[in-house]
């Protein structure tokens, strides 16, 4: 059964300088409503945790004050 669960599960791996989009759910600040983007962005990784989460920055060095689960990001092909 693990086997079959690594197959399809692939680890989601950030670098420091990587642009990144950031998800809105709906119970934060920046929800708009249901027509709003879904993704917000880009923003770089600023440091990457032990844990699975990352610290971002914007693109004017502003820090992010708390750590993102790695789940709720997803790279910026730009």
């Amino acid at each position: 059964m693990t086997c079959t669960f690594n197959k399809w599960v692939r680890a989601r791996i950030f670098q420091v300088g990587q642009l990144v989009l950031k998800h809105v759910f709906p119970h934060q600040d920046e929800y708009k409503g249901k027509f709003a983007p879904n993704w917000q962005g880009p923003y770089i990784v600023h440091k990457v945790l032990s844990v699975g989460a990352v610290i971002l920055t914007k693109k004017e060095d502003q820090e992010w004050p708390k750590a993102i689960n790695s789940v709720t990001i997803k790279r910026n092909y730009a």
